[in-house]
C-alpha cells in the first residue's frame, strides 16, 4: 500500500513510528520459534521468551489503537525501496547466520541481534513520546519506552556476563 497524504508532515511523521514499530514487533514477536529448534541456556530463553511475549503485546496493542484510530496506519510501508530491500537482506543473513550456529555463539548471534531490535524500539518509543500528541497513545509510547529499555538492559547483562570477557 502507499502511504496516505496526510494533511501535516507532522501526522505522517507519527505514523511512520506507529508503522515502524510495528513491522519490527510483529516480526520480533516470532523470535522464539527459534527457541523450539534449537537448544539454549534456560537464561537465554527466559530473556528471548520474554522479549518476544512483550514484541507480540505492543503487536496487539498497536493492532487495537489502529482499529480504533484509523489514521495509525500500521500497515503502511514509509521506507523507501532501497531500505526495504536492505532490510531483507539483513534479514536473510541473519537467518542464514542463525541456522549454521548452535551453543554459545548461536546465544550470543541471536542476543546480539535482540540487542540491536530493543535498541531501535526504546530509542523510537522516546522520539514517539515527544511527537504523540494524545495522552492516552503518548502513555502507550511511555510504558512502551520504559519496558523496551528493562529489557534492552536484560539483554546487555546477559551478553556481558556471559559472553563477552572482563
Amino acid at each position: 500500500r502507499s502511504p496516505r497524504r496526510w494533511t501535516r508532515p507532522r501526522h505522517r511523521t507519527v505514523a511512520e513510528g506507529y508503522s515502524l514499530l510495528y513491522g519490527v514487533s510483529s516480526q520480533q514477536k516470532d523470535i522464539g520459534k527459534l527457541l523450539a529448534v534449537k537448544f539454549e541456556s534456560d537464561a537465554v530463553d527466559a530473556v528471548i521468551t520474554e522479549v518476544a511475549g512483550y514484541a507480540g503485546e505492543v503487536s496487539a496493542q498497536l493492532e487495537d489503537m489502529s482499529r480504533r484510530y484509523p489514521a495509525l496506519t500500521i500497515n503502511t510501508q514509509f521506507l523507501p525501496a532501497v531500505e526495504v530491500r536492505t532490510r531483507e537482506a539483513i534479514a536473510q543473513e541473519t537467518t542464514a547466520e542463525f541456522k549454521s550456529t548452535k551453543g554459545k555463539d548461536f546465544e550470543r548471534r541471536l542476543l546480539l541481534s535482540q540487542l540491536n531490535s530493543l535498541g531501535q524500539e526504546k530509542n523510537l518509543a522516546k522520539v514517539m513520546v515527544e511527537l504523540e500528541t494524545a495522552e492516552e497513545r503518548r502513555a502507550f509510547w511511555r510504558k512502551t519506552q520504559q519496558r523496551f529499555e528493562t529489557l534492552h538492559g536484560k539483554v546487555w547483562r546477559l551478553l556481558s556476563e556471559e559472553y563477552f570477557s572482563r
